[in-house]
C-alpha cells in the first residue's frame, strides 16, 4: 500500500511539475527550459526587462524556490537542484554550473542596493557584479552568496556561511565571511585535514 501511495505522490507532483512547464513556456518560451524540468509547487520564475534564463536538462527547483531576472541573465547547468525557499536573483549574470546542489534557503544575488546620499534608499538603484558557481558544488542550508563571488567546481560551503570573496575549486569553506578551511578530493568524496590550496 505505502508503495501505491508513493507511487501516487511522486505521479501527482509530476503532473504539477508539467503543467507548471506549460506555463513557463507560454509565458517565456521553449527555449530557456527544458521538458524534463521539475518545478514544484511554489516554485516562482519571473523573467522581466529584458532578462534572459537559460536552465539545462534534469533540473529540479522545489517548493517556495524563487529565481527573479530582472535585466540580467540566470544560467543554471544540467542536473543541477535548487531547494526549498532558494532566492537566485539576476540583474546581471549568474551562472551555476552542472550538478550543483543548493540547499534549502540559499540566497544568491549579482546585486545590492546603493547606499548613501540624501535620495531613498528605495531611489538609489543598484550595483551589481557577476555570480559564477562552478560544477558540482554544494552550498549548504542558507548559505548567502554575495556579488562578484566565484566558487570553483567541487567546493562544499557550510550552512549558514556568507561567500564575499573567491572561493577556489576542491575546497570546504565556511563561515561568515567564508573562508578556506580544508581541501577536497573530488574524486574520492574525501577532505584532508589541512589546507592545501
Amino acid at each position: 500500500m505505502q508503495v501505491i501511495s508513493r507511487w501516487l505522490v511522486k505521479g501527482f507532483r509530476r503532473i504539477g511539475s508539467q503543467i507548471r512547464l506549460i506555463g513557463l513556456r507560454s509565458r517565456y518560451g521553449n527555449g530557456s527550459f527544458p521538458s524534463d524540468l521539475d518545478v514544484a509547487a511554489g516554485g516562482r520564475i519571473s523573467v522581466t526587462d529584458g532578462g534572459r534564463i537559460r536552465i539545462g536538462s534534469a533540473c529540479q527547483i522545489d517548493s517556495n524556490a524563487t529565481l527573479i531576472v530582472k535585466h540580467g541573465k540566470l544560467e543554471i547547468g544540467e542536473r543541477t537542484y535548487i531547494g526549498v525557499g532558494a532566492v537566485l536573483c539576476a540583474r546581471e549574470r549568474v551562472t551555476i554550473g552542472r550538478e550543483v546542489l543548493i540547499a534549502e534557503y540559499v540566497t544568491i544575488r549579482d546585486q545590492d542596493h546603493t547606499f548613501g546620499g540624501a535620495t531613498p534608499a528605495g531611489e538609489r538603484g543598484f550595483t551589481t557584479a557577476p555570480v559564477v558557481i562552478g560544477d558540482n558544488v554544494w552550498l549548504g542550508a542558507k548559505v548567502t552568496v554575495t556579488k562578484g563571488v566565484t566558487i570553483g567546481a567541487n567546493s562544499v560551503i557550510g550552512a549558514n556561511s556568507v561567500v564575499t570573496s573567491d572561493i577556489p575549486a576542491g575546497v570546504l569553506a565556511a563561515g561568515v565571511p567564508a573562508r578556506v578551511l580544508r581541501s577536497c578530493d573530488p574524486t574520492s568524496g574525501s577532505i584532508s585535514p589541512r589546507v592545501s590550496v
